[in-house]
């Protein structure tokens, strides 16, 4: 697995959108920022991103300040902006593979991370 080279601890990411037109997972705000902690393994070769975001969200019943990261689409690698899907952990994840690891909520299968650079 090859660590990201357009992404590091501590880089700045808002988070947004989402299959819906309101996603749920944002409750009402239009996005959510934090900072990149960590990576760890991801479902498929691309490490996923550990995020803690700077409010708590809760979402059907787990309220938390992490997100876990992993890119939608085969072949996508992590730059300025993609599609991910999220996670909303009320915990930090371990360093396991996603079947070996306490999992959190699936909360999102289409929203899209930015790199804040200002």
């Amino acid at each position: 697995m090859a660590k990201s080279d357009s992404l590091k601890v501590g880089d700045a990411v808002q988070l947004s959108g989402g299959y819906d037109f309101e996603p749920e997972w944002l409750a009402g705000t239009e996005h959510v920022d934090g900072s990149v902690i960590g990576f760890i393994p991801g479902q498929n070769e691309t490490q996923a991103v550990v995020v803690r975001i700077e409010r708590t969200l809760t979402y059907e019943g787990v309220s938390g300040d992490i997100l876990v990261l992993e890119l939608r689409y085969v072949g996508a690698v992590w730059g300025i902006t993609g599609v991910v899907h999220i996670e909303l952990c009320d915990f930090i994840p371990e360093t396991k593979p996603w079947n070996d690891r306490r999992q959190g909520k699936w909360a999102e299968s289409h929203a899209t991370y930015k790199l804040k650079t200002d």
